[in-house]
Formats: C-alpha cells, structure tokens, sequence
C-alpha cells in the first residue's frame, strides 16, 4: 500500500499522537506500519505506512480512521490558528491587546459551542468532507482541505468572531459606563446612611434605612416581574441617586439580579454588603413563598 502524505501549515504536538493512534490497531495485528514526519518544501509532511497482510482489509480502514482522527484534530487544535487569522483580516483596525481579547473570548465561545463536538452538525460536516476526500486521494494538504471545502466550519469560525467581537464592544460600553457611574458617585456626599434593598411578597423592592424603617422611594420603579434588564437598570439608578453610604443586598435581591449586583459593586466598591442570611431575608422568602 503506498503511503497517505499530509501536510499541515500549522502543526501542533497532538498531530503526530493522533495518526499513531491510527495505525495501532494494524500494529497489534502484526503489520508494519510507521509515521514518519519530514520536513516539506513549504510545510510539514506525514508519511503514514502501512504494508498490510492480505486478511487485513487495511486501505479503507485506515482511511476510514485517518478521517476520524483528523476531524477531531482540526475541530479541536486547528481552530485557535484560524480564529486568531480571522481576527487579523477582518478586525485589524482594533489595537493588538483588544485583538488578543476578542480572539481569547472567540476560543472560549467556541470551545462552550457543542455544534462543534463529536456528533454535531459542525463536526459532522468536517468528518464527511475528509472522509470523502481520503476515500479517492493519498496525498492531503489540511491547509487547503479546510480552506476550499470545509466553508461550513469556517462560516462557523467567523460566526463565532463576530459574535466575540460584540460581546467584546459590549463589555467595553459597559465598563466605561461604569466608570462614569463611579466617578458621578465619587462626587457625591453620601445622602443616606444605610439601605437595606430586598423584595417583598409580590417581588417588589423594597428600601428599608438603618433602623429598617421604609424609605420613600418605594414606588419609582415600574416591574415587569420577570427580573428583566429594565430593573436592573432601574435599581441601580435609584440607589446612586440616593448615594447611601451603605448598600445591603439581601439574598432575594441578589439571587434574582446578579447584573445589577454586579454593576452595584463595581460602582460602590467596598460600600456594598451582600446579605448571606438575616431575619429579613427569612421573612421575605417566607412571604414569597
């Protein structure tokens, strides 16, 4: 049987790992087999031998296997090369440590996306098109395979780019908004000394001073009752209106709204409490109930 070559532009260490795989099924039967790696004109080149017996069915299982291995090495350490490129092309006007940002929030995206594990769409893509590929060809450029055939996995890779890219521009929005709520709060003299923030019985806020006492402001937020962003927007609003010295969230708030909690303590810093259990957390989650 001659020899399957592939060559792969970007070669990482589980490559060679994953063709010896392969073959070590045809080595347990007693074939000689070998992966030989050298060095190309331009890439690195695979040399996978398998000088089989005549009981052994080895062409079109090997192939078979090849196929299967190096669908699961593009999927999974190809990937990075190829996001990072798209990053390059499409979005090099962002300065070099915000494209290392959007390329390490692409990876993560992409590595949480099950389209691309074994039995997704994503995936199953891949694996036909080398399976169909190594069924008529001995000689594979990976480079090449992915880049004229395999146009489904890189819609998915720059899918996964652009939605990094928002992801990205909306926590950069969010941060400078909250650095501007920061600097707002840091002119203020604090209006109030303590807020007790919880819910009541229908899943209203409610505002309590230091002596749990309710405050005035009990009825300027309009609720959905859903817990959505308008809210959470809403609260945070209210509560740097009122400057409070101190801020004491109580579990109810804080298990239903983790945005505007987030947002709080990031703005109030230090100035935050989060409740962990009290008499009024008991009383309110009695009475929601």
């Amino acid at each position: 049987m001659a020899p399957i070559v592939i060559a792969v532009k970007h070669v990482t260490p589980g490559l060679k790992e994953k063709l010896e795989e392969c073959l070590f099924f045809f080595r347990e039967s007693g074939n000689v087999v070998a992966v030989i790696e050298r060095d190309g004109r331009e890439w690195p080149h695979f040399f996978c031998h398998l000088q089989q017996e005549e009981t052994i069915p080895g062409n079109p299982v090997l192939r078979s296997m090849l196929a299967d291995r190096l669908a699961h090495y593009v999927v999974h350490e190809q990937a990075p090369y190829f996001l990072a490129h798209m990053v390059a092309r499409y979005y090099y006007y962002f300065p070099k440590e915000e494209r290392q940002q959007i390329i390490n929030l692409a990876k993560t995206n992409y590595e949480t996306d099950p389209a691309k594990d074994e039995g997704g769409p994503v995936y199953a893509g891949v694996l036909q098109c080398l399976q169909e590929y190594l069924e008529q060809n001995n000689y594979l450029n990976l480079h090449g395979l992915i880049t004229f055939r395999m146009q489904n996995w890189i819609k998915f890779l720059r899918k996964t780019v652009d939605k990094a890219v928002d992801e990205f521009l909306m926590e950069k929005e969010y941060q400078e908004f909250v650095k501007l709520l920061k600097y707002f709060v840091a002119l203020q003299e604090p209006k109030i000394k303590q807020v007790h923030v919880l819910l009541d019985k229908e899943g209203r806020f409610r505002f309590l001073d230091h002596a749990c006492q309710p405050l005035a402001q009990q009825q300027e937020i309009s609720w959905s009752g859903d817990g959505g962003s308008d809210e959470e927007d809403q609260l945070v609003s209210m509560l740097i209106t009122m400057a409070p010295h101190r801020i004491i969230l109580h579990q109810n708030v804080y298990a239903l709204y983790p945005k505007a909690v987030d947002t709080l303590k990031h703005v109030f810093e230090n100035r935050v409490v989060l409740c962990k259990r009290c008499k009024l957390c008991h009383d309110a989650g009695r009475n929601l109930l």
